[in-house]
């Protein structure tokens, strides 16, 4: 029985990961080609095919215009074919050029004006810049600009951030003359800035304080990413040490905690952050501990004695740990909610886009400098495995997860590799240039080395999604 409870749950796990994958990445290609489908029509090109998937087709209807839509098997991206495409790369078709007749020109992409053939190109990526602004933008709207206030609540003992003077409560006020109003965008700085030093300015008891850190790459587990490393200081702020939940088979459970209890002490210890509940118990050493929780007004003794146990899937740090089985609820102690109006909600949106694209690239800098492993590029795999998680979360969380999604997309379409948009718009960039397109054979040539390039770039993210491979199938063995 427990095998076929076994096989149930990895079962509904595969259709969460499958529906997750299958949402967020439909979305985002539909959107992709949308952007090229649309500006095209306006430049009066004759749209033959739009498709969303590669290979056999699962169903097709043909519209007024006589453009196919199409969806195929392989969900793992789509296109939109021209007239005068040879095929689903938009490599020109110079014989079917020749034979068209004087009607059939005029819907022909090539002998559009360099402007307009740029124009059709870029709108794919934008359009997926655009759906990222869109989602987050309607979230901030929905429910808020929630900022933290950037504090170093606790400081890590020789952490860098311990190295470099901080003290706990310093509230950082700029990086690198960067103004700092939410402890997210500390995050953001140091994950961008490995082997950097960041100058921090800080509020320490109303005096300006500067202070010289360097981040560390330091490995981390998380259930959303997985091992990876990180570039880190050792700041944390400070959450609120009040507990969502109890775990029916936990220490805490059968001390007699409950959902709502405040933990006021630990061996006597006052605790104003969840996270020093958490160094606690972790330091426990399988010894009882004495508890005061605020329960209703009234304080209550409580003692427990923490168990080595195994977390569940979506802990952050799925490790075998002493535990007490109690759930955050993962507010910040110093957080507040702001609600903003559209027009501000959009300008957030771009913001938290743009963050994103300078994130990303900054990474990919980092790769190239030597200050970064690539073991970050996932490819297909990484992406349904994730969207998987965040479904389980919450769908919420997995549209969010798709505007993420939709700006990696668009981005990575911009990069001037042949074969992809942006390698597309280089050749028009010298066509505008020099006044004449780039050599027939010359693109040919290319479009085969950008197409090993993505193959290669392919086999890479594959190979570092092996472990999430083996993860997936680990209950075969």
């Amino acid at each position: 029985m427990e095998f076929i409870a076994q096989i149930a749950d990895n079962l509904s796990g595969a259709l969460l990961v499958l529906a997750g994958f299958l949402f967020a990445l439909t979305v985002v290609v539909f959107v992709h080609e949308l952007g090229h489908f649309l500006v095209a029509r306006w430049c009066g090109v004759t749209v033959t095919t739009f498709s969303i998937g590669f290979g056999k087709e699962i169903g097709a209807f043909v519209d007024k215009h006589g453009t196919r839509w199409r969806f195929a098997w392989i969900p793992l991206g789509g296109y939109v074919k021209f007239l005068d495409d040879e095929n689903a790369a938009s490599v020109p078709d110079r014989a079917a050029l020749e034979q068209m007749n004087e009607a059939q020109r005029k819907g022909a992409f090539q002998l559009k004006p360099v402007w307009q053939r740029a124009a059709v190109v870029a709108a794919g990526p934008l359009a997926n810049f655009l759906l990222a602004i869109v989602i987050f933008a309607g979230f901030i709207w929905w429910t808020g600009d929630d900022r933290i206030e950037p504090r170093a609540d606790y400081v890590a003992p020789g952490s860098p951030a311990a190295i470099a003077g901080f003290k706990s409560g310093d509230v950082v006020l700029s990086i690198g003359g960067r103004p700092i109003s939410d402890f997210k965008q500390i995050t953001q700085v140091v994950w961008t800035s490995p082997g950097r030093t960041l100058d921090f300015v800080v509020n320490r008891d109303g005096k300006r304080v500067a202070l010289e850190v360097l981040p560390e790459l330091k490995e981390r587990n998380d259930y959303i990413a997985g091992k990876h490393r990180r570039p880190t200081i050792g700041i944390r702020y400070a959450i609120e040490p009040v507990l969502a939940g109890v775990t029916k088979d936990g220490a805490a459970a059968a001390a007699g905690f409950e959902a709502g209890d405040r933990v006021v002490s630990m061996n006597g210890k006052e605790i104003n952050d969840f996270n020093q509940l958490q160094e606690i118990v972790g330091e426990s050493n399988g010894q009882k501990l004495d508890v005061v929780v605020l329960r209703d007004g009234r304080e209550i003794a409580l003692a427990m004695t923490p168990k080595m146990t195994t977390p569940g899937k979506k802990a952050s740090d799925p490790t075998r740990r002493p535990l007490i089985g109690v759930l955050s609820t993962g507010r910040p102690v110093y957080w507040k909610v702001e609600n903003v109006g559209l027009i501000e909600s959009i300008r957030l949106g771009a913001e938290r886009t743009w963050s994103i694209i300078t994130g990303t690239l900054s990474y990919v800098g980092d790769i190239f400098a030597g200050r970064q492993s690539a073991e970050q590029i996932g490819g297909p795999v990484r992406i349904a495995d994730a969207a998987g998680k965040f479904a389980a979360i919450g769908f919420p969380y997995l549209v969010q997860f798709t505007a993420f999604i939709s700006v990696s997309i668009g981005l990575i379409n911009l990069f001037p590799i042949p074969i992809l948009d942006g390698g597309h718009l280089v050749f028009y960039a010298i066509e505008a240039v020099t006044g004449r397109p780039v050599k027939e054979e010359i693109q040919e040539f290319s479009f085969r080395v950008g197409l090993a390039l993505i193959l290669m770039l392919m086999m890479l993210g594959l190979y570092n999604d092996l472990g999430i491979l083996a993860r997936w199938f680990s209950w075969l063995g």
